[in-house]
């Protein structure tokens, strides 16, 4: 006669259909959020991008004021010519000083996102000053006048006891009047 053990019901190796489910589901949704964060990192990198462009042309804009290419009584805007996307005006009002200006630029581009830089500066009116033409020669007597500088007897420093006398020393100066 042969003899049968029972045995206990065998558990299957491996795993259940939920918790292929429940792993799949973990991963869609974090590769979800990891999609978000490289969308969000790429328009910040645009933006950035942006910025620093905005701030060149806005800079370049700001050093042609400064060079009297734009009439600041006046003022201007337009587009640049080597980036036509970008849009520029110059504001100025006069400050407190003559001859004196608040100066500020504002550069913009306008695609799916609005891009703008402003930058302000107080500058001396270009057209007031003059150029070096128009300066006079030195003279001799002026590049002497412009060096006159007192010259000490070189001696070491006194004692104590010798410090009254010391300073009763004539001082020798080279000027021409």
């Amino acid at each position: 006669m042969i003899v049968r053990r029972s045995r206990a019901p065998h558990r299957r190796r491996g795993l259940s259909l939920l918790e292929v489910l429940l792993a799949l589901a973990i991963f869609l949704m974090s590769l979800v959020a990891i999609g978000g964060l490289v969308d969000f990192g790429s328009d910040q990198g645009m933006a950035a991008s942006m910025q620093a462009a905005g701030t060149r042309l806005a800079q370049s804009k700001l050093a042609e004021a400064e060079a009297g290419a734009i009439d600041l009584t006046a003022g201007g805007s337009g587009t640049f010519e080597d980036e036509p996307e970008w849009n520029w005006s110059v504001e100025s009002t006069p400050a407190q000083w003559p001859n004196v200006y608040d100066v500020t630029v504002r550069v913009w581009r306008e695609t799916n996102r609005r891009y703008e830089v402003t930058i302000s500066q107080t500058l001396f009116d270009p057209a007031q000053m003059g150029n070096g033409s128009e300066a006079q020669p030195p003279t001799i007597v002026s590049m002497l006048n412009a060096l006159c500088v007192p010259i000490h007897r070189f001696s070491p420093v006194p004692r104590r006891s010798e410090r009254s006398e010391w300073a009763k020393r004539p001082v020798i100066a080279i000027c021409v009047a």
